[in-house]
């Protein structure tokens, strides 16, 4: 079942990539996006594209982004990164035990999380006002 705005991100700690490990917790304080996807699915190689294009304009903004691969093999997804020309460190979620805390039921999957560690947002698309839903949290968490 997805979660829902009001709940806390779940943590977890993923290897890249590159085998650096990565926990949500190393980003407390940012927003953070979320990104579910698999190397088969058009859709997400799309979206995860499309990422990479915005990459300095959300690093600009202090948002952080986290593509997790759901249950594929180290070297699938290193080449798949190469191949794609994708800077991001992509992490990896082998067992797909981190999807499945998320509630992960399908590819693409976007998860907004705000800077108190706060879900906000989740859905196959990344909404295309995601700075406005930022920055309503960021608002309300100073009040």
């Amino acid at each position: 079942m997805p979660l829902k705005g009001a709940d806390e991100a779940p943590a977890f700690r993923l290897a890249t990539v590159e085998g650096r490990r990565v926990a949500l917790e190393d980003h407390k304080g940012k927003n953070i996006i979320l990104f579910f996807f698999t190397t088969w699915c058009p859709y997400c190689t799309t979206s995860i594209v499309a990422l990479e294009k915005k990459r300095a304009a959300l690093e600009r903004e202090g948002i952080v982004v986290l593509p997790i691969n759901a249950g594929e093999s180290q070297a699938k997804v290193a080449a798949f990164r190469e191949r794609r020309d994708i800077s991001y460190d992509i992490l990896l979620d082998k067992n797909t035990a981190v999807a499945k805390d998320y509630g992960v039921i399908g590819v693409p999957t976007y998860f907004l999380v705000a800077a108190d560690g706060a879900l906000i947002y989740d859905g196959n698309d990344l909404p295309w006002n995601y700075m406005e839903i930022f920055s309503k949290e960021d608002a309300s968490a100073q009040e």
